[in-house]
């Protein structure tokens, strides 16, 4: 699982800080993202992180592949935007 905060581009409206969510996330134990569509801000490492954390859990046995399914397959890309 991935916890998204999403507009992070508009703060003022803010209805929960970065650090919140962060400590909800970890709590959670999971990872925290804020994105922006408006500015493309970390929306493919989102999709990125989902995508490695089921293929880990694939790796380990913690997920089963319906029948005909042939899995996940990351792409590297160079257009990664690390969270801060």
């Amino acid at each position: 699982f991935v916890l998204v905060g999403h507009k992070c581009d508009l703060a003022a409206e803010r209805a929960v800080s970065a650090e919140e969510a962060g400590h909800l996330a970890a709590t959670l134990g999971m990872a925290f993202v804020e994105t922006s569509a408006r500015s493309n801000l970390n929306v493919e490492l989102v999709f990125q992180t989902l995508a490695g954390g089921i293929q880990r859990a694939l790796g380990q046995g913690g997920l089963a592949l319906h029948q005909g399914c042939d899995g996940v397959r990351l792409i590297p890309s160079q257009s990664h935007r690390r969270p801060s």
